[in-house]
């Protein structure tokens, strides 16, 4: 246990909670959870209800706080303005509430994909330049609000900002259970590509060591305050190696059919195109998008020896055991999911 108090800013979400879990496994006492509801219970957190583009709400939570986990975000699909709005505003706000407050120490859950444009991207590293447009307004969000907390390096607070890569786990809401609504749809048949690009999947308990390291190691004697640092599980594999294992933990064939991916991605901006043209008149949310098509089929995995030395940050969890932890979860909590016609089959 530290003599430390910790706000967790979206401690409700799929990483905030986890995060929480682990400090109070730690054995911390002063834990507290800011976020817009409340979705647990637990006698040991002290729950701060409130909106984050609400700098007083913001100042409430943090008083008396020394270090804020900030891993609060929209989910996709959500739209620009929410995007804008809680991912640059609400940094911003709760930047000027820990300064304000006198909190020591920001770490804020950046991603991976600020430096993405739809290129491949094989072992980058911290040095690589902001994309100059993206191809998801979320990203563009997810940078400027990096900037943000980056910027007040030198204010008095120590701040760190963390990119992970491709986050699974237990309790996820949006790849596995996008993956499994898929296969139940029967788009499990289709790959689209070759299947071949390389990509980084982070299993969840080391994205939040990561965060918990970063806390542990930013220092006013450390040089961790004002750096990024990309966090992955350091094991990159074949992007579909995930999907199709989702599948087969829940009775499904793998993709048997692969479409190539210039003829999904002339789809994608067929789809898009008419999409912009009903835009007035109706809101479409399309399954096949440019950026989807671009994001599956890029090579994308990173260099994290920076968070290894910085940090001494190294997976605590290994991918395949990871994934084994994942399907576990997903069977015994989403067993609507499970191909009954395989068990009729094989009774």
């Amino acid at each position: 246990m530290s003599k430390k108090s910790f706000l967790v800013v979206g401690g409700c979400g799929f990483l905030g909670r986890f995060i929480v879990e682990s400090l109070l496994n730690k054995g911390e006492t002063n834990v507290h959870v800011f976020d817009i509801r409340k979705s647990f219970e637990d006698d040991r957190v002290t729950f701060h209800i409130g909106d984050i583009r609400k700098q007083e709400d913001l100042e409430k939570a943090c008083k008396g706080i020394t270090t804020v986990f900030h891993t609060a975000s929209p989910t996709h699909g959500m739209g620009y303005d929410i995007y804008y709005s809680v991912n640059v505003v609400g940094t911003q706000k709760l930047v000027d509430a820990c300064i304000a407050s006198g909190v020591k120490q920001l770490v804020y859950t950046s991603s991976s994909s600020v430096v993405f444009n739809g290129s491949d991207i094989a072992g980058g590293d911290e040095t690589m330049p902001y994309v100059k447009k993206h191809f998801d307004p979320y990203n563009k969000t997810k940078e400027l609000g990096e900037k943000e907390v980056i910027k007040a390096h030198g204010s008095g607070l120590l701040v760190c900002a963390l990119r992970p890569a491709g986050i699974f786990g237990p309790r996820e809401v949006q790849g596995w259970p996008q993956f499994l609504n898929a296969a139940k749809e029967g788009k499990n048949k289709f790959m689209f590509g070759s299947g071949d690009n390389l990509c980084d999947w982070t299993y969840i308990d080391n994205v939040v060591h990561a965060h918990i390291l970063a806390a542990e190691h930013m220092t006013p004697e450390s040089n961790v305050s004002g750096n990024i640092y990309f966090i992955t599980n350091d094991e990159p594999i074949p992007f579909w190696d995930m999907p199709i294992y989702a599948y087969e933990a829940f009775g499904y064939e793998k993709p048997k059919i692969k479409i190539p991916f210039t003829l999904m991605y002339g789809i994608a901006w067929v789809i898009e195109i008419i999409v912009l043209l009903l835009s007035p008149f109706v809101k479409i949310h399309p399954t096949i998008t440019v950026f989807r098509m671009v994001y599956t089929n890029a090579t994308r995995y990173f260099n994290i020896e920076k968070a290894k030395r910085d940090l001494k940050y190294k997976p605590i969890v290994p991918l395949k055991e990871g994934m084994k932890r994942t399907k576990e979860w997903f069977l015994e909590n989403y067993p609507q999911y499970i191909n009954k016609s395989i068990d009729n089959k094989k009774n």
